[in-house]
């Protein structure tokens, strides 16, 4: 009998004991809970060329379970970019905030030029002893854009917070992204890029109202097309080297067509007038003016639908 108590004694004793020992490992490997904050201040220079920017924001840390003096938060990294300069600093047992500028990079999508959007992000993630099984990041709802905040040129059109989480090895890192995209004023981007584009096929086409007038004919056809490359040089020099077209290259290919269309046509009405005479010529300016419509939507549905 004293065997069997001293055996329940026993038992109960290690059930107590591995209770409370796993509660305490459970409670140690619980990781620790961190909020973090962007609002953006300023969008500096935007180089497109190489795709990278400047950004002026505040960076907040805050815990509600633990004390950031006595236990500093994790340090980050930002993995798309570097710290130029910490402009201000504040500290509280709660909340450490900082006012950084820095110099961050990411990819460039320039499909839509001249309407494209751009993605500019800043990507915070703990250094590599505080994966999640110690440290998790989650999003500060105070996030967002300061109401002084400036982007000279452009305009924020969204934003959004989130939180991925990334593995490297056996590890996995919890990591915050703020992006911000931006675009041009559509009206202005229309204006510089696309209606320029309008006027030099305007004046190409009034090459179809004189007819007969040949030599006037003939400049109003070649002109253009000086023009038109000119032009296309000049604003290809806000872009990188991309591999694939814009929706600017499209308009350029479809311009093109259309200028020699009419310098084809320039051309045979000389000729008709010179071998056949001016009936013929006529017929040559009419025909190549009512096959620019048909030009205008094979290439259309070419570059747009079907070569995307």
């Amino acid at each position: 009998m004293l065997i069997f108590k001293i055996t329940l004694f026993s038992l109960a004793f290690l059930f107590t004991f591995s209770f409370f020992f796993s509660h305490d490992v459970h409670a140690q490997e619980s990781p620790q809970e961190y909020d973090i904050g962007i609002s953006l201040v300023n969008i500096g220079e935007i180089d497109k060329i190489i795709g990278n920017y400047e950004m002026d924001f505040w960076y907040s840390v805050s815990s509600d379970n633990s004390d950031l003096i006595e236990n500093p938060p994790p340090e980050v990294d930002f993995i798309n970019g570097r710290i130029l300069e910490t402009r201000s600093e504040f500290k509280d047992p709660t909340i450490i905030e900082k006012r950084l500028l820095g110099k961050f990079s990411s990819e460039m999508d320039f499909r839509d030029f001249p309407f494209e959007k751009i993605p500019l992000q800043i990507k915070i993630e703990p250094l590599p002893q505080w994966p999640t099984a110690k440290v998790k990041l989650t999003v500060n709802n105070a996030s967002g854009i300061d109401k002084s905040a400036t982007v000279p040129g452009w305009k924020i059109v969204e934003s959004s917070f989130k939180i991925i989480e990334n593995k490297y090895g056996e590890n996995t890192y919890s990591q915050f992204v703020a992006e911000y995209v931006i675009q041009r004023d559509i009206l202005g981007s229309f204006l510089k890029t696309i209606f320029p584009i309008l006027i030099i096929l305007g004046i190409s086409f009034i090459a179809y109202a004189i007819p007969k007038n040949y030599d006037i004919v003939t400049e109003l056809s070649l002109l253009p097309l000086l023009a038109l490359v000119f032009f296309h040089i000049s604003t290809l020099d806000l872009l990188p080297p991309l591999g694939y077209m814009t929706i600017f290259d499209k308009l350029m290919i479809i311009s093109y067509v259309l200028i020699m269309n009419n310098i084809l046509s320039a051309g045979r009405q000389i000729r008709a007038h010179e071998f056949s005479g001016t009936d013929r010529a006529l017929y040559m300016n009419n025909l190549h003016f009512k096959i620019t419509p048909i030009i205008i939507g094979v290439l259309v549905v070419l570059l747009f639908f079907v070569i995307l």
